[in-house]
């Protein structure tokens, strides 16, 4: 069964490359910044176990700093590894988006050129 990335806007998966997918973190603390870095609110009300059983980011989303290389057969985070890479401005382009209709709605409430904001 293929690992998909969690991360917004990603559509990769373990059997499409190489690219190596790490689990979330099990510490609290650590999982919470992750989770606030890929901007994922459905990711919030899960528990540390439950992010790190049933969710993965590729390491798309690591700065090279954060992976180690010291296997050639395994790819490893470093223990303060956070993720920090992430593509969240092609969601006004995503239909499936769920701020899609509130973009959408702004827009159409915006003054046009003759007009003033009150």
């Amino acid at each position: 069964m293929p690992n998909f990335c969690a991360a917004p806007n990603c559509t990769r998966k373990s059997t499409q490359s190489d690219l190596a997918f790490f689990r979330f973190p099990r510490d609290p603390v650590r999982c919470q910044r992750w989770v606030e870095n890929c901007r994922r609110a459905d990711l919030e009300d899960k528990t540390p176990d439950q992010l790190n059983k049933h969710y993965r980011l590729c390491a798309k989303h690591f700065e090279t700093s954060m992976i180690c290389r010291s296997s050639p057969y395994r790819t490893v985070l470093r223990d303060n590894a956070v993720p920090t890479i992430f593509d969240l401005t092609s969601h006004l382009n995503n239909p499936h988006s769920r701020h899609r209709k509130r973009i959408k709605e702004l827009a159409l409430h915006l003054p046009t050129s003759g007009e003033t904001l009150l």
